[in-house]
């Protein structure tokens, strides 16, 4: 008998239909000689393409979050100053885009309004600044202006120094950085600590409105424009500082006490000491040394900010005058004019550990005897809120313990601390101040 065909064999219910080959390695070949679609052609490749866009989504989803979104996840940059609203102001101006320069205009001219017992539109100044990620090509360095000697010009020094710095610094319209003082002049200010205690209690409603007109008026011209037509007043005398090393940490002063606090500091700090109550008394001991050789030590009233935007770019700025609210009378646009006799105790400082993206802190504080205590706390205990320990004058001898009290207006030192890429800033309370950042 002949054997039946395969074609024949098996049951009815495995018959090919007509047209179609029923065969085991059909699904694992393209369809047949028809050459049909390819419904499953390059499956694994699809879904590991789309794994990897999903994972390069997720990840830049995570780092603009990291860089641009709330500042709980990193901090991108801080102000720290003696007024909460001129903080806010400086952090604006970071947030809009703005460098650490804008950020220091915008709180600086606010300050002037606030704070008229300690700084003004006219007021001397010294500003610290350094680029950190460029610290291999780019040097720390110092600007100064005002203090002693004649006078150049009948625009507000302040005024005159700023906007030639935000010309060569600045990226943020300078109309926009002068417009919170012109507001916080209209309304008038929450005075800061201390205004009201300070001979007159300050400018009146009347001298504040002619201020608000006067500096709405600088908002017609640039920077560059302002600071070329007043070229010729500016005394502005910029520098570089060097660097001292006290202990395991690098200073950078400047200003009149810049001396005071790196000598301070090479005493608390080196060799190591062994807890901030040591620290405190050796730079207690080096500040009264050098009161007692110093028959004229530089006085005065101030108010310094400290500034790091998100390009770690630090910038402590003091600026001050020579007796609360100025020792000239009030000019007919609302500011109050100064002319020092003596030097003014403007030191703006960085203090930076031996490790590179170690530990750095930025200081701008309203005396050099401030400043140097504030910096030995900080660099023992690493948190910013030791700048709120007691502190001795620099003429009165004490203890860590029991500090003699400062004088009125207390000296306030404000700082904002990185570490590795994390941001913390903290306002001393003795300024009445508050730290922003975002």
């Amino acid at each position: 008998m002949q054997a039946a065909s395969p074609s024949t064999r098996g049951s009815p219910d495995s018959q090919s239909p007509p047209g179609v080959e029923l065969r085991e390695d059909v699904p694992l070949t393209p369809s047949g000689s028809g050459g049909g679609a390819r419904l499953c052609a390059g499956g694994p490749r699809f879904i590991v393409a789309s794994f990897a866009a999903l994972t390069a989504a997720t990840t830049l989803a995570l780092l603009t979050q990291i860089y641009y979104g709330d500042y709980e996840v990193v901090p991108h940059g801080s102000v720290s100053s003696d007024a909460k609203s001129c903080s806010g102001a400086g952090t604006e101006a970071l947030k809009a885009g703005g460098r650490s320069m804008d950020a220091a205009v915008a709180a600086a001219l606010c300050l002037a309004v606030v704070a008229p017992h300690r700084t003004s539109l006219d007021a001397s100044g010294t500003l610290l600044y350094w680029e950190y990620r460029e610290w291999r090509r780019s040097a720390a360095w110092l600007a100064e202006w005002g203090g002693t000697g004649v006078r150049r010009g009948a625009t507000p020094r302040l005024l005159v120094a700023l906007a030639a710095l935000h010309a060569q610094y600045g990226r943020l319209p300078w109309s926009q950085l002068l417009q919170p003082a012109v507001d916080l002049a209209r309304r008038g200010p929450d005075a800061s600590v201390g205004v009201g205690a300070a001979r007159g209690g300050g400018p009146g409603a009347p001298a504040r409105a002619l201020l608000a007109d006067y500096l709405e008026s600088l908002q017609h011209n640039t920077s560059a424009e302002l600071s070329s037509a007043w070229s010729s007043e500016s005394d502005m005398r910029v520098s570089s500082p060097a660097a001292v090393r006290a202990g395991g940490w690098r200073v950078w002063a400047g200003g009149a006490g810049a001396g005071t606090v790196a000598r301070a500091l090479v005493a608390g700090l080196s060799p190591p000491p062994a807890d901030v109550d040591d620290a405190t008394r050796r730079v207690v001991a080096a500040l009264q040394q050098e009161a007692a050789s110093d028959a004229l030590s530089p006085g005065g009233v101030s108010s310094g900010l400290a500034v790091v935007d998100a390009q770690d770019t630090y910038l402590a700025l003091v600026t001050g005058l020579s007796v609360p609210f100025g020792s000239g009378p009030v000019t007919s646009s609302g500011w109050s004019q100064d002319f020092p006799t003596a030097p003014l105790d403007l030191t703006p400082a960085i203090l930076v550990d031996q490790f590179v993206c170690g530990t750095r802190y930025v200081l701008g504080g309203s005396s050099a005897a401030a400043v140097a205590q504030a910096a030995a706390a900080l660099a023992v205990t690493g948190v910013p809120s030791a700048v709120e320990r007691g502190r001795a004058s620099d003429t009165t001898p004490a203890s860590a313990s029991d500090p003699a009290p400062a004088s009125d207006p207390a000296p306030a030192v404000n700082v904002v601390q990185q570490r590795g890429d994390a941001l913390a800033s903290h306002a001393d309370s003795r300024g009445g101040g508050l730290a922003s950042r975002f």
